[in-house]
């Protein structure tokens, strides 16, 4: 199964947007810019990552979503 690390935070900005801002022009293009934002940032290991309501100036809503990031790798088996 390939799952990317901020799929977990882009689904329940969806959600969120889906719920309470679907009137907002262009709401999806949020959540595309949101998505673009994680994958091309720099992050290291322990890093907090939180999302918030990209309309939390304008309208006083409070939801955010986050995590820590925890970098874990498996070595390579090399054969010879």
């Amino acid at each position: 199964m390939n799952y990317i690390w901020y799929q977990s935070l882009v689904e329940a900005l969806r959600h969120h947007i889906e719920a309470k801002h679907m009137m907002e022009d262009d709401a999806l293009d949020e959540l595309r810019y949101t998505e673009e934002y994680l994958q091309y940032e720099s992050w290291t290991d322990g890093q907090q990552v939180e999302l918030s309501c990209p309309w939390s100036i304008h309208c006083k809503c409070n939801w955010s979503a986050s995590g820590r990031l925890e970098f874990k790798f498996k070595p390579l088996e090399l054969k010879q």
